[in-house]
């Protein structure tokens, strides 16, 4: 095995320290010698000390930023980027349960629903009146063939909203109950 020259230092100073401090006082611990501070090291016992928890502040979903968001177990710097970018796609989150869509490996959104909350007032509603067909296709609930059947609907009843493509039955149910947070 091939050692670099500070990994050989490293492990120099660790077996000195080792036996500087562990192995020479023991050899020494019936004589009472001036030079060895330490005679015997006592630890407490700890396992049934009890360590006071860190109590977390919750977090709101939609106003945090990827620095709150690293803050929580099991979020690292790329997790927030994605919890921001689909945050943003989606126009806010209705339910801390919609994390999961996001498909995180190391995050359990289940067992962080103590540390997040999230408030829908806050949800960025869009008017299918003002958006362009790439703009609604950017939603991440809806897909081509939905966006076109949107659209074959304002032209064919003039305005468009929510309610008329629920009146109409544009989109299927669990199509429009997944989108009627995000748009008028």
């Amino acid at each position: 095995m091939l050692l670099y020259h500070y990994e050989k230092k490293g492990l120099w100073i660790l077996t000195t320290l080792i036996i500087g401090l562990v192995v020479l006082p023991r050899q020494f611990s019936g004589s009472r010698n001036a030079f060895f501070l330490l005679e015997e090291i006592v630890l407490p016992d700890t396992s049934l000390m009890q360590l006071p928890e860190k109590a977390q502040a919750v977090l709101e979903l939609n106003q945090a930023d990827s620095l709150a968001l690293i803050r929580i177990k099991g979020i690292g710097p790329y997790y927030a980027h994605r919890i921001l970018t689909y945050r943003k796609r989606l126009g806010g989150f209705h339910a801390v349960s919609q994390l999961k869509e996001l498909n995180m490996i190391y995050f359990n959104a289940d067992s962080s629903n103590t540390l997040l909350k999230v408030n829908p007032a806050l949800i960025r509603k869009k008017d299918f009146q003002t958006l362009t067909f790439k703009e609604i296709l950017r939603h991440p609930y809806l897909e081509y063939e939905d966006v076109v059947l949107i659209f074959q609907a304002k032209k064919k009843y003039g305005t468009i909203a929510y309610d008329t493509l629920q009146k109409h039955r544009v989109l299927p149910t669990h199509k429009l109950r997944k989108i009627k947070p995000y748009f008028r």
